[in-house]
C-alpha cells in the first residue's frame, strides 16, 4: 500500500477501480495505440485525512512536458477566466511593483486577461508548446515545473507575488508538498492564492468518473484541502462552486496569520459537506456502484443506436474522454472516430483504441455525437444548432446517458 499523498498515512481504501488504462493524453499518430504503456487507474480515499487520490503516479515528465492541451481552445474557458480576473482586480488594489503568478498557466490565456488591467504577470508552465505559445502571446513564461526551488529563484528575480493563480493544477502535483512550500514562500504577506480545482462532492454528485485520470492525482473537499493547507501555514477564506469543467471549486487562500475571517459562502459550503457526509466511506462506495451502472447503461445505448444502423462519432477528444472510452471498452467498431477543433490532436488516436481523431470541420457528421466534452455542453450545442435542426442527436454520457 502506498502512502497518502496528503498526510503520509497508510489508512487508505480503494473505492473505484477503472482498470488498466494508458495515460489519457497520450495521443499519438499511430494505429498501434493498443501498444501504449498502461497503468492502474484506481481511486482511493484516505480514512485519516479524507483526501481522494489515485494510487499510481505516471511521472510528471511524461504527462506535462509534451502534451496537446491548450487552454485557449474554448470560448467558455476564456469567458470564465475573464470573470475570475474581474473578481481579482475588484478585490485587490494592485501597486506598481505587484505581479500575478500563474502556476501551470498553459498558453497564457488567463494572464492575457490580467495584462489588460495593466498588471504585471509571470507564467510558469512545464509544457514546451504551451510555454512557447505563452511567450508568443506576450506573457513571459518559465518553462519548468513549479516547486520550492523554482519559487526561491523567482523571489530573487521578481520578489513575492501579490496573487498566485492555479487553475486545474493543485490536483496534478506529483511534488505536492514542495509546491505548497513554494506557494507559502512566494506569496506576499497580504497576497492570495486563487485556486481552481475539481470539487470532489460535485464530481460524486455528477457521477463524473471521467474526471479521474492519471493527470489528476488528488481530489479535494474543502475539509481535506483545509487540513493540507494548515500544514503550510495557509488557510481558506472564501470559496464558491462554478459550473466550469462540470463543477469546480474556486477558493481564495491566504496566510494563516491573516486576520481575514472565513466568508459566509465558505462556511455554508463546509457545512454542506458535513451534511453530505463526505467523511463517510458509504458516499464513495455508492459512487462506485453508480459508475458501474453508468458503464452498463452507456454501452446499452450505444449498442441500440448501432443496431438501428446509425453512425456514432465522439465529439471532442478530451483526456477525460479517454477514461470513458477505455473503461467502457468502446472502440472503432462502435464509435467510428472522434472529431476535434484542436489541431494538436487531429491525426492521432484516442489512447488505447483504434478510434482516429479527425478535424471536425472536414468530417461528415454522424447521426449521433457522443459528447465526451460534456462539460462544455451548452457552448457546443449552441455552435451545432444546425446539426440538431437537421436531425442530428447528441448522446450525453454524464451524469447518466441521455440522447438529446
Amino acid at each position: 500500500m502506498f502512502e497518502c499523498r496528503g498526510c503520509g498515512g497508510e489508512n487508505l481504501e480503494m473505492v473505484l477501480d477503472l482498470g488498466i488504462q494508458p495515460w489519457g493524453n497520450h495521443f499519438q499518430p499511430t494505429s498501434e495505440e493498443r501498444d501504449l504503456p498502461k497503468y492502474p487507474l484506481e481511486f482511493y480515499v484516505c480514512k485519516s485525512c479524507w483526501l481522494g487520490q489515485i494510487g499510481y503516479t505516471v511521472p510528471k515528465e511524461v504527462m506535462f512536458v509534451n502534451h496537446g492541451y491548450v487552454s485557449g481552445t474554448t470560448q467558455s474557458l476564456r469567458g470564465h477566466f475573464k470573470e475570475i480576473v474581474n473578481e481579482i482586480v475588484t478585490k485587490i488594489d494592485f501597486m506598481s511593483d505587484d505581479y500575478v503568478l500563474d502556476i501551470g498557466g498553459n498558453d497564457g490565456t488567463f494572464l492575457q486577461e490580467v495584462k489588460r488591467h495593466q498588471v504585471d504577470v509571470l507564467n510558469v508552465d512545464s509544457g514546451d508548446l504551451q510555454a512557447k505559445r505563452s511567450e508568443e502571446a506576450g506573457v513571459p513564461c518559465l518553462n519548468e515545473f513549479f516547486n520550492l526551488k523554482c519559487a526561491e529563484r523567482i523571489i530573487v528575480n521578481r520578489g513575492k507575488a501579490r496573487i498566485i493563480h492555479a487553475s486545474g493544477i493543485l490536483f496534478h502535483l506529483e511534488e505536492l508538498h514542495s509546491v505548497l512550500d513554494g506557494i507559502k514562500s512566494i506569496l506576499d504577506d497580504d497576497g492570495y492564492l486563487v485556486a481552481e480545482f475539481i470539487y470532489l462532492p460535485k464530481m460524486i454528485e455528477n457521477c463524473a468518473f471521467d474526471q479521474i485520470y492519471h493527470e489528476h492525482l488528488v481530489y479535494y473537499t474543502l475539509h481535506s484541502l483545509s487540513r493540507l493547507l494548515e500544514i503550510y501555514g495557509l488557510k481558506l477564506v472564501d470559496s464558491r462552486i462554478d459550473p466550469i469543467h462540470g463543477g469546480s471549486c474556486i477558493a481564495w487562500i491566504t496566510h494563516i496569520t491573516s486576520n481575514e475571517s472565513q466568508s459566509n459562502n465558505l462556511i455554508d459550503l463546509m457545512e454542506r459537506e458535513k451534511q453530505l457526509m463526505v467523511e463517510d466511506l458509504e458516499i464513495y462506495r455508492n459512487f462506485s456502484k453508480r459508475v458501474s451502472k453508468l458503464k452498463n447503461d452507456l454501452n446499452k445505448v450505444i449498442d441500440q443506436i448501432r443496431s438501428e444502423g446509425k453512425k456514432i462519432q465522439a465529439l471532442g477528444a478530451p483526456v477525460k474522454g479517454s477514461t470513458i472510452i477505455n473503461y467502457c471498452n468502446i472502440d472503432s467498431d462502435r464509435v467510428e472516430c472522434a472529431v476535434e477543433i484542436n489541431e494538436l490532436k487531429v491525426g492521432s488516436y484516442i489512447p488505447g483504441t483504434t478510434i482516429p481523431v479527425k478535424f471536425q470541420n472536414t468530417t461528415v457528421p454522424p447521426d449521433v455525437y457522443l459528447l465526451l466534452a460534456w462539460n462544455f455542453e451548452k457552448e457546443i450545442l449552441k455552435k451545432l444548432e444546425g446539426f440538431r435542426q437537421s436531425g442530428g442527436k447528441f448522446l450525453i454520457p454524464i451524469p447518466h446517458p441521455v440522447i438529446i
